[in-house]
């Protein structure tokens, strides 16, 4: 699988974005299309520019950035 490696490498690669919750934390991430996000999924961390791997089941919220 490709990875992204920049923000607008997830736009050309038809990602999703999203903003979620961790506890007191907020996470903004992109995704491949059809991810399951109720279980462990690797996504794109905007915020440190860097894959991450991340449990769905410790996320609060989660809302599509459109």
């Amino acid at each position: 699988m490709k990875f992204p490696k920049t923000d607008n490498c997830c736009t050309n690669m038809d990602w999703v974005e999203y903003l979620a919750t961790a506890g007191d934390q907020e996470i903004h991430f992109s995704v491949m299309r059809g991810t399951d996000l109720d279980g462990t999924f690797r996504a794109f961390c905007h915020d440190y520019q860097e894959p991450v791997t991340i449990n769905g089941w410790t996320l609060g919220d989660i809302e599509e950035v459109k």
